[in-house]
């Protein structure tokens, strides 16, 4: 196993990492409502990437008959174990491997998995569910999530920029001016995960890309095209704020955007080269999602306004 895959799959291990993610309250009550929504009492169910199995044993509860929880990370035997300790043994089944190469001795009801990276399609996990789909669902089953969309939207925000972001470097340190690097970092590209704001929005987010989890493919994800904004009022363009919305089953949306309570994905600040924009303005936003090169369960993002393309990494 390559060094990068491989510590990929160690940090799933970690139990830090997933008390993140089972403590996000909104995350995981809704794939618990959405489950209780899609599994039907006697249902076959598969969970991709189970952690510590807390979907898995949902799905039990929710009424299948049968469950196939699977990860090729260390967590799997702590799963196992949780299953065990909460007496669902005889019917949910914890399987360690690659869920790319799992091919199950029945066709299953309903796929289920947390494959959402921030951005929604870091970390690359979507190919395996993708591959585990095509081999093990049935025709007409369900998927959970069943559709993803990556949004994005242009923001005003001085004290993201000048404190958080690249504009730190403007004013002197102790004396010393360190202002060359502001440039340097925005060439650097990296995407940071916190919080912005709903106020700093300088026009409504827009869609980069949708996918139907039935039916899309691997590379799907990775499109090239040009959006446009009508700016909501006189600002500074500081930036463009990422996030996604995630329907888990009918009646259960998971949105990542600032407007509703926080999850632990937060939302993804791209800073970018400040630039005035006035109210009615029509802002063209060229874009680009690809796999990226060294490492790709990284997303790399070409952004282009005007003359200027800054390009980014998330990870």
């Amino acid at each position: 196993m390559p060094a990068d895959v491989e510590y990929y799959f160690s940090r799933y291990g970690d139990l830090e990492l997933q008390r993140r993610m089972v403590a996000d309250r909104r995350r995981t009550d809704a794939f618990a409502k959405a489950i209780r929504a899609a599994v039907k009492p006697g249902d076959v169910v598969l969970d991709v990437g189970t952690g510590t199995g807390i979907l898995a044993m949902l799905a039990a509860k929710a009424g299948a008959k049968k469950v196939y929880a699977i990860d090729q990370a260390e967590i799997a035997k702590t799963a196992a174990n949780l299953v065990k300790a909460n007496g669902l043994s005889e019917r949910v089944k914890v399987l360690q491997g690659p869920a790319a190469d799992l091919v199950l001795p029945e066709k299953v009801d309903v796929l289920v998995s947390e494959w959402l990276g921030h951005l929604a399609f870091v970390e690359g996990m979507l190919d395996d569910v993708f591959a585990a789909r095509d081999a093990n669902l049935r025709e007409g089953g369900a998927m959970l999530p069943s559709h993803v969309a990556l949004q994005i939207a242009p923001v005003d925000d001085p004290v993201l920029y000048g404190h958080d972001g690249p504009g730190f470097w403007r004013g002197p340190v102790h004396g010393i001016d360190m202002s060359s690097l502001e440039a340097k970092e925005l060439e650097q590209g990296r995407v940071q995960q916190l919080r912005v704001e709903p106020a700093a929005r300088l026009a409504d987010p827009t869609t980069l890309v949708a996918l139907d989890l039935a039916t899309a493919q691997a590379d799907d994800p990775f499109v090239e095209d040009t959006v446009t904004f009508t700016v909501m009022r006189d600002g500074v363009l500081s930036g463009f704020v990422g996030s996604f919305v995630a329907t888990l089953a009918e009646d259960v949306v998971l949105d990542t955007c600032s407007d509703f309570p926080e999850t632990h994905w937060s939302q993804s600040y791209f800073a970018f080269t400040p630039r005035p924009v006035t109210e009615g303005e029509q802002l063209q936003l060229h874009f680009r999602l690809a796999r990226d090169e060294d490492e790709p369960r990284h997303l790399r993002i070409d952004l282009t306004v005007g003359n200027q393309t800054l390009s980014y990494v998330a990870e």
